[in-house]
């Protein structure tokens, strides 16, 4: 589910914490904050303010964390015009804070408007951008395997702190990055953060391929199938709203026309979705989190529940990457 507040509010890191919790208690298996630098088409002086007063989504979601205690928090982090060693950081830092539910959601800044925000740099064009956001990944990756398990002792007996030998330098040497490494943040609680990409356009598929989790429209989702590796979990997106409507019933769209109906209708369309395996789930984007996600989750959850559609945290689940039924911590590229 989509946390981020419309345009026309003030972001507030409370928001954002009051509807995680909710969610989690909705059963959601997530949430995501996404990320925008510029507020688009709109460049007026007031638009770009607030666009550029939005809340860092790693950072927000690091204040979430210790007020839920089972939901996946998915952080999208724009890969442009950055470094690999702060993000890395940040994201092994949320994962650590919430014990295993870190996620982030690749993003690639497209825009000249963007990249005037990191001082006098044009544009490069859409394949050098992607080629770089893999690159950024691969990085971020070794910077988090640099660390094996187990590399931080702390023996106050014997003045241990770490153990040298399970800490890796880098050495990366690539097209866009040279980073030594090692990391300065112990190996997170899952390895790897799961990892997430929004599928908008074709340009996405080679990043999508190395996801452990795509989201998008549901046409876009569907196929990029094809190309994704095995276990990789596909989301689509699910616009729901119910402004204006009397108790109990609603709207949703999933890349076709709306539908609307009442909260068994809503139950059978994603029950009907479900049985046909095109997609693993649906991300809930609501019209307006603030007032509609307390109604979804006293109206339509309890029905959901009863069809099995969503499920509470398993007692044998340890990690977001387990929520979505991935291994539960991802395997170490620097360890034989």
């Amino acid at each position: 589910m989509e946390i981020g507040a419309p345009e026309s509010s003030r972001p507030a890191a409370s928001d954002c914490a009051r509807a995680a919790k909710l969610a989690e208690q909705g059963s959601l298996v997530f949430v995501t904050l996404d990320e925008a630098l510029t507020s688009g088409a709109d460049s007026s002086p007031a638009r770009q303010r607030l666009a550029q007063s939005r809340l860092n989504p790693v950072a927000a979601l690091a204040h979430v964390a210790p007020q839920t205690t089972s939901i996946g928090l998915v952080a999208t982090a724009t890969v442009t015009h950055v470094e690999p060693f702060h993000v890395s950081k940040a994201l092994a830092t949320l994962d650590h804070v919430s014990a295993g539910r870190a996620g982030w959601c690749v993003r690639v800044s497209t825009s000249a408007e963007e990249a005037g925000l990191f001082g006098d740099r044009s544009p490069r064009d859409l394949p050098a951008l992607y080629e770089e956001a893999a690159e950024f990944v691969e990085v971020v990756s070794l910077l988090w395997d640099s660390w094996e398990d187990g590399a931080e002792i702390r023996d106050a007996a014997t003045g241990r702190f770490l153990d040298r030998s399970r800490i890796h330098a880098v050495d990366h040497h690539g097209t866009y990055f040279r980073v030594k490494g090692p990391g300065i943040v112990p190996r997170p609680p899952q390895g790897h953060p799961v990892m997430a990409v929004r599928i908008t356009s074709d340009d996405d598929l080679p990043l999508a391929a190395r996801a452990d989790m795509v989201f998008g429209g549901l046409e876009q989702v569907v196929g990029a199938r094809p190309g994704l590796r095995g276990g990789t979990r596909t989301i689509a997106d699910l616009f729901v709203n119910c402004r204006g409507l009397p108790a109990g019933q609603w709207e949703w769209r999933v890349g076709g026309a709306v539908e609307t109906g009442g909260v068994r209708d809503f139950a059978g369309f994603l029950q009907a979705h479900a049985r046909t395996g095109l997609v693993d789930g649906f991300r809930l984007v609501f019209a307006e989190v603030t007032t509609e996600l307390a109604r979804f989750v006293d109206e339509a959850v309890p029905e959901l529940r009863a069809r099995r559609l969503v499920l509470p945290w398993g007692e044998d689940c340890r990690s977001f990457r387990e929520r979505l039924g991935l291994p539960h911590k991802a395997p170490n590229s620097m360890v034989p």
